[in-house]
């Protein structure tokens, strides 16, 4: 097995050599600093962040971990990679493990003790979508964008925790010394600084102007460095476009009180996409990437006049018409190592210009005890499972719930709520959907599942449909149950044929302008033929499965953007959708622009989410804000606010139980309205 393990390294190492190539024209060399050549690292595929700890680099890139021998810096030989990590975006490395965030897909933890083989520790389930990540002792702080940073306990690698939640605008990146967790906050255009020496009840402390969108930082020292792109807060659009794209650098001596201290401005550039930066400073110089700007070396040595010595800008990738974008930098003795997002992993020499970055002394937060017994508050029945309940439907008196890691459970609904079974797959599950005696599972890179349901309420599997390099984020099956409908990824929709439940069949894809926040599917077939998904930015989309092959019929259209927060449901024959803090009633396939329908709502009362009915009952569940609004619509025309909640937990669409709200609220769990009170006032 040894001699096995030592040949599979040699031959990995074998197919990497450093391929030299000249650097493209890049920018102005008496603004920006000499150009610095590269060389790709042959046998690495497209990286969108890397890392150097002690002798190894670690990159990660469409769903991959690379592991890399740099003894020789200049020279990586690759050792080891482990494959099937999803949408990969940043990565930590502490203590032999690799802690790998993947967007919609969550956070992963490698073992990297033996770099041939990294082998996968556990997963976590993430609120949101994981794009930054920093470990501080045993604890993960995730940036999870407009639903801020999650506190995550990794004290057991193979079982972390959910801690709680911080609300910030747009957490992109973050990182954290002695207790203070500094944040990147996109486009409020802010360096957040939030008190977490207490993780269950972090709050923020400080903040401080960024003039661009805020991603990526670190410290050294008394400073902290924030990497900056995209516009400027320049008050004129015309001067702000594209020109925020620098360095801002602050005293952070006290963090509640960051101090401003100087800037320095990288090329204008504004591209939707591939749009991310982060800081890495070692010596007296701080080294940033900037997306397609490429990097930039910045001397610092005297904070309050940085001056740009250096740059880099990757080869040009034709699809994009534009230079690779560096997604993140890592810094060995003379080298910089670049991870292109389009084309791979690139050394660039750079002699007195980079060395390795020394970690911060840190003194990490301490983690209280968690009460182990589930509290009820006044408004609710709970059953709070181990992982996060992300949806639920209501069969007679079952509610059947997706829990995340913990798997599909039935619950009894009333005034106790227990299980009465519990079904662990190999993925998170993070929707249900039922019709008869069948019950459809969206789990992640498992796909959709199809199971029986037993007589006892065991499910037994009946078929699976897997698409590679996507996981199944939501499925509905309207009646008659011939289609599912399926979100997958941040912005792909299938239709699978489930006619036959052992053999369910791909048919139709679709994918469309924006993201998937939450769950956009509709579970109704409207008209006996309409299929329908809301769209983040090109609403609602109506698709017609009366032919021989499902097609888009078109969508709704309108005049202004649609929500990425907001959602829609059935109400009788028609389309309810959220929009601009009312709601619109929409016909089958309704192609007139949703701005010129009439629109209801509540007096100074703002509806923002994905709503429920049971017809006469109205709840309107923002993920996003931690709230359900609950409307009586018995009078459509006239919606009259009966009650609001504000949760802990981030709650999905609600299902309903003998005139009372069900609430699949996340971490907090699974709430079932105590008998209601009267109206209230907004």
């Amino acid at each position: 097995m040894h001699r096995a393990c030592t040949a599979l390294c040699l031959l990995l190492g074998s197919l990497v050599s450093m391929a030299a190539t000249e650097p493209p024209p890049g920018h102005d060399e008496s603004k920006f600093g000499q150009r610095l050549s590269y060389q790709k690292i042959e046998g690495v595929g497209p990286c969108i962040a890397a890392e150097v700890a002690g002798d190894r680099l670690y990159a990660i890139g469409q769903g991959q971990l690379y592991v890399l021998d740099i003894a020789t810096p200049q020279h990586p030989k690759l050792l080891g990679t482990l494959p099937g990590l999803g949408t990969t975006r940043q990565l930590v490395i502490k203590d032999k493990i690799a802690f790998i965030t993947a967007r919609q897909d969550g956070l992963w933890l490698v073992d990297i003790s033996n770099p041939a083989q990294p082998a996968l520790i556990s997963h976590y389930d993430t609120v949101e979508m994981a794009t930054g990540i920093w470990v501080s002792g045993g604890l993960a702080f995730i940036a999870t964008r407009c639903y801020g940073v999650e506190v995550v306990d990794v004290s057991n690698p193979r079982r972390p925790r959910h801690v709680s939640m911080l609300k910030t605008g747009e957490a992109q990146s973050c990182w954290t010394r002695d207790g203070f967790l500094y944040i990147g906050d996109w486009a409020p255009k802010k360096l957040l600084v939030a008190d977490v020496k207490n993780p269950r009840q972090p709050v923020i402390v400080g903040e401080a102007p960024l003039d661009g969108y805020g991603d990526g930082g670190c410290l050294r020292g008394h400073y902290g460095f924030a990497a900056t792109g995209h516009h400027s807060r320049a008050p004129d659009k015309a001067a702000a476009e594209g020109k925020g794209h620098g360095l801002d650098i602050f005293d952070v001596s006290n963090p509640a009180q960051p101090v401003f201290v100087s800037r320095v401005k990288f090329p204008a550039l504004y591209s939707i996409f591939n749009d991310m930066w982060e800081a890495r400073v070692a010596g007296d110089h701080c080294v940033v990437a900037d997306t397609h700007n490429g990097l930039f070396v910045v001397n610092i040595r005297d904070v309050t006049k940085p001056v740009i010595v250096a740059q880099a800008q990757l080869p040009v990738v034709q699809k994009w018409k534009l230079p690779d974008s560096v997604g993140g930098v890592a810094l060995a003795e003379g080298v910089i190592y670049a991870a292109g997002i389009g084309t791979g992993l690139y050394v660039v020499p750079a002699p007195g210009l980079a060395h390795p970055v020394v970690p911060e002394p840190d003194q990490p937060p301490t983690l209280s005890a968690l009460p182990t017994a589930v509290v009820e508050g006044p408004d609710f029945r709970t059953y709070r499972p181990e992982g996060q309940v992300y949806a639920v439907t209501v069969q007679g008196d079952i509610a059947w719930a997706a829990c995340g890691a913990a798997g599909v459970h039935a619950v009894r609904l009333g005034d106790r709520m227990e299980p009465l079974s519990v079904h662990r797959g190999e993925h998170d599950v993070s929707y249900v959907s039922c019709l008869g005696n069948r019950l459809f599972t969206a789990e992640g890179q498992g796909g959709l599942v199809i199971y029986d349901i037993g007589a006892d309420l065991r499910l037994t599997e009946r078929g699976r449909l897997q698409l590679p390099g996507q996981g199944v984020k939501q499925v509905v099956v309207p009646a008659p149950g011939r289609f599912a409908l399926l979100h997958c990824g941040g912005a792909t929709v299938h239709i699978a044929d489930v006619q036959d439940p052992a053999h369910p069949r791909l048919v139709f894809s679709d994918a469309q302008v924006g993201l998937f926040y939450g769950d956009q599917l509709v579970n109704k077939l409207f008209a006996g033929r309409y299929l329908t998904a809301y769209w983040q930015r090109s609403g609602p989309a109506w698709y017609d499965i009366s032919g021989a092959r499902p097609l888009l019929a078109g969508n709704t259209p309108d005049t202004t953007l649609f929500s990425w927060t907001d959602g829609a449901c059935p109400l009788g024959d028609s389309l309810l959708i959220i929009k601009r803090g009312k709601y619109f009633l929409l016909e089958p396939n309704e192609r007139r622009n949703a701005s010129a329908l009439p629109g209801y709502g509540v007096a100074g009362l703002s509806l923002v989410g994905r709503p429920s009915t049971d017809g006469k009952t109205l709840a309107v569940s923002s993920r996003h804000n931690r709230t359900v609004k609950v409307l009586d619509i018995a009078d459509s025309a006239h919606p009259v606010l009966k009650r609001k909640y504000n949760l802990s937990g981030h709650p999905g669409a609600c299902d309903f139980w003998q005139g009372r709200v069900l609430i699949p609220a996340g971490y907090q769990g699974l709430l079932l309205e105590r008998q209601p009170a009267g109206p209230t006032a907004p």
